[in-house]
């Protein structure tokens, strides 16, 4: 008897943390989200406009270029799976890949649009643009920024958290 009444104390307390941890761990799990992508980001909107005959001008910070863009846009937030910066022979660049369904829409957009640039606008702002020399084909778009090399992570982090936490609404 005395053995008995010795360890059950012990066994009460066990099991009493043994509650506190689960409860902890489901409390911690509760506060989880899925919603974003796991890392720190501010909202960042990207949207491509294609060179048109009418149309809004478009300023290039660095450059000054002035383009006239149409109002449609050729890609939008919805349409951009994921950012990356990348290394090419020009230099560093972002380079955009796009759903299946837009970019099959992208390749028949831009092979009617050959010769044109494409300008990048974030947020509001022409930051970004290149020509279309030929029908992109593979659902990713390069293109380079007029801003500083080491401004390309914090914009390339901001636009693939975005689109990270976009598609996971759109695709629950």
């Amino acid at each position: 008897m005395f053995v008995g009444s010795r360890f059950q104390p012990k066994a009460r307390l066990s099991i009493a943390i043994l509650f506190q941890v689960a409860a902890i761990v489901l409390l911690l799990a509760a506060c989880s989200t899925t919603e974003g992508p796991g890392f720190e980001y501010d909202r960042s909107i990207a949207r491509f406009h294609f060179e048109a005959d009418q149309g809004t001008i478009a300023t290039l910070p660095v450059s000054g270029a002035r383009i006239q863009v149409s109002p449609n846009t050729a890609i939008t937030e919805f349409d951009i799976v994921d950012v990356q910066i990348v290394e090419v022979e020009l230099g560093r660049c972002l380079a955009f890949s796009l759903t299946r369904r837009a970019a099959r829409a992208f390749y028949q957009e831009s092979a009617n649009n050959l010769g044109r640039r494409l300008v990048l606008i974030i947020d509001g702002r022409p930051i970004g643009v290149r020509r279309v020399n030929a029908p992109i084909a593979d659902g990713v778009v390069y293109i380079f920024l007029e801003v500083p090399d080491s401004s390309l992570d914090g914009i390339s982090m901001n636009l693939k958290g975005t689109s990270i936490e976009i598609q996971k609404k759109l695709n629950p």
